[in-house]
């Protein structure tokens, strides 16, 4: 049987409710993450960085505000948890302390977080080209071909990489080096089930896919 959390609920409760619960529960969650994110200024060495990591929740609102129906919703574990947990790892990363030979060195201090800086930015970025079409499961709702996705395919994901990296890096010890590599991994094969659910579902979407770059 398949995993599908979503079909289930659908038997009983129209699936225009439940995508607008949906909607309203994440943007919930993300309008407390935003006044949380807002209160932690004071903690920011780069301010920049908190600025668009501000940003980042603020465009997120947007998103789960006034995305559209999917066109092909997510279906299965593959196409459900494994999004989930991609998404949720990067927050692991910060159980860990600091690394004393990162804090105690100011060029590898700052070096790190302008690099998080530039790293959300590109995140920004392409969540707002994304907006509407946004989803964290995989699903397929249109084809995104404007600002940064004209360069690549998934300059998210590789914000979000990138990011992470650096995270590791200020916090670096084994649980977070093991934690980056599976992070890696997971936003990678999520990356490769978009593409085959965009190409099912608009099968115009492999030609823009052989005129972009995959992340590089």
């Amino acid at each position: 049987m398949v995993f599908d959390p979503f079909g289930r609920l659908a038997r009983y409760i129209p699936e225009e409710m439940l995508h607008q619960f949906i909607r309203l529960v994440m943007t919930l969650v993300l309008i407390v993450f935003l006044y949380h994110r807002i209160r932690q200024y004071p903690l920011y060495v780069v301010k920049p960085l908190w600025a668009v990591e501000s940003l980042l929740y603020m465009v997120l609102v947007c998103a789960f505000m006034f995305r559209s129906v999917p066109c092909n919703r997510s279906r299965g574990l593959q196409e459900i948890v494994i999004p989930v947990v991609g998404s949720a790892l990067p927050f692991a990363l910060l159980l860990s302390p600091p690394a004393q030979l990162v804090t105690e060195n100011r060029i590898l201090l700052y070096g790190a977080l302008w690099w998080m800086t530039a790293a959300t930015s590109l995140t920004v970025a392409g969540m707002w080209s994304l907006r509407r079409a946004f989803s964290i499961t995989v699903e397929a709702r249109s084809i995104i071909s404007s600002g940064t996705y004209r360069i690549i395919r998934h300059p998210i994901y590789l914000g979000e990489m990138l990011a992470a990296a650096g995270v590791a890096f200020i916090r670096f010890c084994p649980a977070n080096a093991v934690l980056l590599v599976l992070f890696v991994s997971i936003q990678l094969f999520r990356s490769r089930m978009e593409e085959k659910k965009l190409t099912i579902t608009f099968p115009e979407y492999s030609f823009f896919a052989a005129r972009s770059r995959w992340f590089w």
